[in-house]
């Protein structure tokens, strides 16, 4: 009768185990940017592999087994170039800042927890629930300034507080869709715009003008596009099943001051965070993917210093360190897988041909170049790939003056071409998140649901990318 508990307790263990394993890998990562010691980087090498494994056993199929592979002939190939071990230590640590940031960004949504903040806007949008217009648009507009602190977790979150409101399945999807989809053009929190950011050696104030216009202008696109859906399907917008109906919400003018306080505090500090980065960024010169590493870890680390809620700040700590880092696998996977293979085909046959060809249709029309790269980035993530594996590809075959353009130019191209699979494909955690939050299949809710507004950020985004070029 004992047996099952004490098999639960190993479970729990070994949970525990692996979550400090992968923590210790981040924090031993940031260690090793500021000492740079060839032992270190050794023992950061280990740990990094140990962890690789670790997660393998407990990544999804695909992922597993993609990520192995990637990771196995990524060694195979650094050991035929005369690379061998070097190469192999290269590619591991290649996309561990990336790995980083992932990993620790939950953190920073700890404060707002324990402020009471989420509070606040459920409390606004229970109000604008009677409009599915204004619905819209705030959740939208608060994926769009929350995305970049909470990452995917902000449509978590945000689905938490609204689920009682009982809202049409076709409305969430196409405003978490639109929403997320414009932080994944311009957020430096965000993994796309890190890692592209990262191999093109650009600081984020060179990139944001860009990244940042042409997400407002897709934001906008979306709303408008939902107000010409609302037109034609009005019934359908603001119908609910039977007696879901809710009565609307009386202001009470008190608590609507207190509420109206507590967003304006939670819009300083979102604010706040993102101007302290670019100062940093500006006079340290330290890559982004520290800079929001470090953050994570100190923002919640001095609101406890300020507001003394350290017993809740533990509470939510272990909460992290036991539910959200665990969940990592298929990250962890192909992130180290992704850095092996991309690093070892820089110099093979292979990726001069992919350069050769990518330069080659530069070379006839720019236009057709976007069209050419938004196109591999749509098919392979389709069919099962992560942006990880196709981006890594092509961004260590760019070389922006072979190709005639700037790097802002290809960074940009990159995150339409990111933002859109992320969208489209059936297999992407974002597709799969807003699929089972809203009880709908996949490609209903990527591709039926959305397929105007991809087909306006298609076009949109290409026009955009020319122009600039």
């Amino acid at each position: 009768m004992q047996v099952q508990p004490r098999l639960l307790h190993s479970a729990k263990e070994k949970a525990a185990v692996k979550s400090w394993l992968i923590l210790a890998m981040c924090f031993a990562y940031l260690i090793y940017f500021f000492s740079s010691s060839y032992y270190f980087q050794i023992f950061l090498t280990v740990l990094s592999i140990v962890v690789f494994f670790t997660s393998l056993t407990s990544a999804k199929p695909a992922p597993r087994v993609l990520g192995f592979i990637m990771m196995l002939v990524g060694v195979i190939l650094n050991f035929i170039k005369g690379s061998g071990v070097e190469g192999t230590m290269d590619g591991i640590l290649s996309n561990l800042p990336l790995l980083t940031l992932v990993i620790l960004v939950p953190l920073i949504s700890i404060p707002f927890k324990i402020g009471g903040f989420f509070h606040s806007v459920h409390y606004f949008l229970e109000i604008l629930a009677q409009d599915s217009r204004k619905m819209f648009g705030s959740i939208t507009v608060f994926l769009f300034c929350m995305g970049p602190i909470l990452n995917i977790g902000s449509i978590r979150v945000l689905h938490e507080m609204i689920q009682d409101l009982k809202l049409r399945s076709i409305l969430l999807a196409k405003a978490y869709l639109v929403g997320f989809s414009t932080v994944i053009l311009w957020s430096p929190y965000f993994a796309s715009v890190a890692m592209v950011l990262y191999y093109l050696d650009l600081s984020v104030t060179e990139y944001l003008p860009y990244g940042l216009t042409l997400a407002f202008i897709q934001l906008l696109v979306g709303n408008g596009l939902f107000q010409i859906w609302y037109r034609n399907h009005k019934e359908e917008a603001n119908s609910k099943s039977d007696q879901e109906a809710t009565n609307p919400k009386q202001i009470d003018i008190h608590q609507n001051k207190i509420h109206r306080k507590k967003m304006m505090k939670l819009f300083l500090i979102v604010v706040g965070l993102f101007c302290s980065i670019f100062l940093i960024e500006h006079l340290t010169k330290w890559p982004m993917l520290v800079l929001v590493s470090l953050t994570s870890l100190l923002f919640p680390l001095l609101w406890g210093l300020f507001q003394r809620e350290w017993g809740e700040m533990r509470y939510y700590f272990g909460l992290f360190r036991d539910f959200s880092v665990p969940t990592m696998n298929n990250e962890i996977v192909m992130f180290i897988g992704a850095g092996v293979f991309g690093k070892a085909l820089v110099g093979t046959t292979i990726a001069d041909g992919i350069q050769v060809f990518l330069n080659q249709v530069a070379g006839t029309s720019f236009m057709l170049f976007i069209y050419t790269v938004l196109l591999i980035l749509l098919v392979f993530t389709f069919i099962g790939l992560h942006q990880i594996v196709v981006v890594t590809v092509l961004l260590t075959q760019f070389d922006p003056v072979a190709l005639g353009t700037t790097p802002q130019v290809l960074a940009l191209l990159l995150m339409v071409g990111w933002s859109m699979s992320a969208v489209l494909s059936p297999v992407n955690p974002l597709n799969l998140l807003v699929s089972s939050s809203v009880n709908e299949p996949s490609l209903a809710v990527g591709m039926k649901w959305n397929g105007v507004y991809l087909f306006s950020m298609f076009v949109i985004g290409s026009l955009f990318i020319y122009f600039l070029h």
